[in-house]
């Protein structure tokens, strides 16, 4: 029997959607009646082009026959199908991993990607193919060597001997995917490599779940969903199979439809949604009898379509630049956070040669020939904007070479700021740490004050070099404060990190700005309330059409910009073309 996916869902013009499913709704596949129930229910509001049927998790492992019932029902429906591995000993106890040292557990490894390659084409590997295993064997085979180089060496041997030989010895043909999660600047300490790994798949697969960026204990800020997948396509250009969201640890649905707005804001080819047993809910009826329905589907199903209808007049993603090379941590996931201030941001591993501006947070540090390279932008009369973490890292260390500038042990705290000419107050007391500089021969831009009369130190740094300019920018010591800092020193940030684009935000902090380089963008809200903003357009004479309605929005010209004035719902966005 064809259970048909509803008219009313169109396949999607700009991607494909497809469904995670867990080994445990895998195995109740043998029961057609709920796969026939569920698959109604969600089909309703998502078109699904593809499902993954996992094999394996939590020591759990799907009989055949369940499999193969599945793989039927879904391609009977025109569903493309795949398989899935979850390399995890037991998710609920801090997702204990597999010990990659000891036989036993290398064994069940190579037997699971052999298991899956004879079953499927094409399988993916979930978040869990990373160790955190310190056991004796593990202690004793690290020796000397930190646990980030013993565990980068041991997993980039367990991906080509355990996995891919393997699989590919039962299915030659196969197509291994790898999905990396969120946290991508901790991957080193676990064994992900995104060095070498990449080149050992065929594709990789993005996590852009941020969920919840305050009651969470990773903290992600809501511009990671769009700026991990810009960075994995950096990573592997043209292998990036899409971007992975979940449901999870939320306060609000708008939440869960932001991830899925963001991936494909960011030109995800693939939007996965995790998993099929976690968008369903049940609704007693009152006979007792259970009946399937879903909120998340409905939620997803109107955002998808919703994107779908203006995301092909988007063009390629335009960005600032912000080098992290590979196996880097410090000033972690800060990127996100300037992403939030409404400058967009993309990491490549990569230094990025030829951009007018650049920016480098600590993690730049990690390459030996840093300075060279921040001389070579600067003497070409391009731009850098380094962190402060930067300044601290890389003093004593050849910084001297371009600026001689000093992170000091000292502190400030602040809550009023200057740009030279007015005072502005800041929302409570940001405390930063203190750059030292010489009198004339650095500027302040932006000066923080401090609440007595004595004091005042840079946010803002100037200094020449060649014919380029290096600025320094003071992150507080809970970088969150940055969401702090005044409107007005905002936006003198983002018109300098930003001076390449072709758009401007002036508003506050958490209203996101995503460009392209056919004359659209974005401007979107992470607030719980209305914002007004101005958008400044780099044209003498333009207006903006609405692609998400038929309005018109005139502006004025200050200079030779146009200047518009717009309002943003809680949590809203809005789609423009200049004309």
């Amino acid at each position: 029997m064809k259970a048909k996916q509803s008219a009313a869902v169109r396949p999607y013009k700009n991607f494909k959607a497809a469904v995670y499913v867990r080994v445990y709704e895998t195995q109740r596949m043998e029961d057609k009646r709920w796969l026939e129930e569920t698959y109604a229910v969600l089909s309703r509001f998502v078109h699904i082009d593809k499902v993954y049927l996992e094999v394996h998790r939590d020591q759990v492992t799907a009989e055949r026959e369940a499999v193969a019932k599945g793989k039927e029902f879904f391609e009977a429906q025109g569903v493309r199908v795949s398989g899935g591995l979850a390399h995890v000993v037991s998710e609920p106890d801090c997702f204990k991993s597999y010990c990659y040292s000891q036989p036993a557990s290398r064994d069940r490894v190579r037997q699971m990607a052999e298991y899956a390659a004879g079953l499927f084409d094409e399988v993916i590997l979930d978040d869990f193919f990373f160790t955190s295993c310190r056991c004796a064997s593990c202690v004793k085979a690290k020796g000397e060597r930190s646990w980030s180089e013993f565990r980068l060496e041991q997993m980039r041997g367990a991906a080509q001997d355990l996995v891919v030989k393997p699989a590919r010895q039962v299915n030659p043909s196969i197509r291994l995917i790898i999905k990396y999660p969120n946290w991508y600047d901790h991957f080193q300490y676990c064994g992900y490599d995104l060095e070498v790994e990449p080149g050992l798949f065929d594709l990789i697969y993005t996590g852009t779940e941020t969920r919840d960026p305050v009651y969470t204990h990773q903290h992600l800020q809501p511009y990671q969903s769009y700026a991990i997948m810009r960075y994995f396509e950096n990573v592997a250009p043209g292998r990036n199979g899409g971007g992975w969201v979940d449901p999870f640890r939320r306060r609000s649905l708008d939440r869960y439809a932001e991830q899925l707005r963001l991936t494909l804001l960011a030109k995800a080819c693939e939007i996965m949604l995790f998993s099929y047993g976690h968008l369903l809910e049940e609704v007693v009826e009152p006979d007792g009898t259970a009946r399937p329905t879903s909120i998340l589907a409905r939620v997803a199903g109107y955002e998808l379509e919703r994107v779908d209808g203006f995301l092909g007049e988007l063009g390629g993603p335009l960005a600032v630049k912000s080098y992290k090379p590979y196996h880097s941590y410090g000033e972690d996931f800060l990127p996100n956070y300037i992403g939030m201030l409404g400058v967009p941001i993309e990491i490549t591993p990569e230094f990025p040669e030829g951009e007018e501006v650049v920016f480098l947070t600590e993690q730049a540090s990690f390459d030996a020939d840093i300075i060279s390279k921040i001389e070579r932008q600067l003497l070409r009369g391009r731009d850098v904007m380094m962190t402060s973490g930067l300044v601290r890292a890389l003093q004593g260390k050849g910084l001297e070479r371009l600026a001689e500038l000093e992170h000091t042990p000292k502190k400030a705290l602040a809550r009023r700021f200057s740009d030279w000419q007015d005072v502005y107050p800041s929302e409570y007391d940001i405390l930063i740490p203190q750059i030292r500089y010489p009198t004339n021969d650095a500027w302040e831009l932006i000066t923080a004050i401090d609440p007595g009369y004595g004091g005042g130190y840079p946010i803002l740094l100037s200094v020449g070099h060649g014919e380029g300019k290096l600025y320094v920018l003071t992150i507080p010591d809970n970088v969150a404060d940055l969401y702090a800092y005044p409107q007005q020193a905002l936006t003198a940030i983002r018109r300098l990190l930003g001076r390449c684009l072709p758009v401007c935000v002036d508003g506050p902090s958490q209203v996101a700005l995503f460009a392209y380089d056919n004359d659209t963008f974005i401007v979107a809200s992470f607030r719980d309330h209305a914002v007004s903003v101005r958008l400044i357009v780099d044209r003498k004479r333009a207006r903006l059409k609405e692609l998400q309605s038929v309005r018109i929005i005139e502006g004025h010209r200050e200079g030779d910009k146009m200047v518009f004035e717009t309002g943003i719902g809680p949590r809203g966005y809005l789609v423009f073309k200049v004309q």
